[in-house]
């Protein structure tokens, strides 16, 4: 089978969700394509989306909160919204890429694939199965103006938050949401503390996105002046200006870029990230001791909220607060064990095989979703 999966990078944890679901899919025999749907309308139109994003998120966090708001008010069933209309400007050559590639199925991770999917379906005629993959612990603006034939959805609870906005129940699935292969091994916490040269007792690893969004280098500096004999691993993503202002010492290490997230999660106590839903599922998904910090306002404080009322993470926003949840956590072996146990139940570990499975079954046109 083929399977085109319609991604979007506006931060990464679209493009992370896109290439988990293909390499579970692949795994399944079945050939894959992920797309980055901006890039049909021009090359420079993703880049120039995404460093808006990323510009506005971390330099202008309140004006994004009322766009999200604004977002929510708008949206409505019908697809009417400027985000909508947005979304059919590349329609014709996604129907070209469709056309081409001849997919059994469609996934999209992102709502303005979702909305153009829908777009092709109304008013050119596509019948090719397709279905959404929600990558927040909420329904983000503009879900409800989708029309496809299945959402893969986060969890169960999230079904009555689906639903109210529109989305036919039948259609929700809670199958949760997928993580690459990397982060379902686990490396021995002394082994990966070796390949980074980690030599403290206590080891912490902070992570503001792509975007190296939060105040993350003045928690860096709290939480190694409370905590004796720890460091602090940083994870500044595409943040030069972050990345200039942390000044390498022995208890702070600062990292660009880097595609070993997954080993340093190994190596760390407690792994402390803004709350995007991909980066919080892969720690849970490492069975890490979790703190939420400093959400982008919106969808964000959303799964927060979410993932610490099912216990899998500890949500804290004052620095004084999180160093306390930090200390707690790597120091009582019972306090990290109990969210440990709450994250096994929370995101099983075969979630990505039965997302895969679900999709199989959807391509070959099996109806209706049998996860309760």
């Amino acid at each position: 089978m083929r399977f085109l999966i319609l991604s979007t990078a506006t931060g990464e944890g679209h493009n992370s969700a896109s290439l988990a679901v293909g390499k579970a899919l692949e795994a399944r025999d079945c050939e894959t394509k992920v797309l980055d749907v901006l890039k049909l309308k021009k090359e420079s139109v993703s880049r120039r989306v995404s460093d808006l994003y990323a510009g506005i998120t971390v330099h202008s966090p309140r004006f994004f909160s009322k766009l999200y708001r604004i977002g929510e008010l708008i949206s409505s069933p019908g697809g009417h919204s400027p985000i909508y209309g947005l979304n059919t400007l590349y329609a014709d050559r996604l129907f070209e890429e469709i056309t081409r590639f001849r997919p059994d199925a469609i996934i999209c991770p992102h709502i303005f694939s979702a909305q153009a999917i829908t777009h092709l379906r109304r008013d050119h005629g596509l019948k090719l199965p397709a279905a959404g993959l929600a990558t927040d612990y909420t329904c983000i603006p503009f879900w409800e103006e989708s029309s496809l034939d299945s959402y893969i959805i986060p969890h169960a609870a999230l079904k009555q938050e689906f639903a109210s906005k529109g989305i036919s129940p039948e259609l929700l699935c809670p199958l949760g949401i997928p993580v690459q292969p990397e982060f379902l091994k686990h490396v021995p916490k002394e082994e990966a503390r070796r390949s980074f040269h980690l030599t403290a007792s206590h080891i912490f690893l902070l992570m503001g996105g792509s975007m190296g969004y939060g105040d993350i280098d003045r928690i860096a500096a709290a939480l190694t002046e409370a905590i004796p004999d720890s460091q602090a691993v940083v994870l500044c993503g595409n943040n030069q200006e972050l990345l200039h202002r942390l000044i390498p010492t022995e208890k702070i290490i600062p990292f660009t870029y880097t595609d070993r997230v997954a080993e340093l999660m190994d190596a760390a106590d407690v792994v402390l990230t803004k709350p995007g839903g991909l980066s919080s599922t892969e720690a849970i998904a490492k069975r890490v001791p979790l703190v939420l910090t400093q959400p982008i306002p919106g969808c964000e404080q959303r799964n927060a909220e979410f993932l610490s009322s099912h216990g899998a993470a500890v949500f804290r926003q004052d620095i004084k607060d999180i160093v306390s949840a930090v200390r707690e956590l790597a120091l009582d072996e019972g306090a990290a064990e109990n969210i440990k146990e709450a994250q096994k139940k929370f995101w099983p570990d075969d979630t990505n095989e039965r997302i895969a499975d679900y999709l199989i079954a959807l391509a070959s046109r099996t109806v209706g979703c049998k996860v309760q």
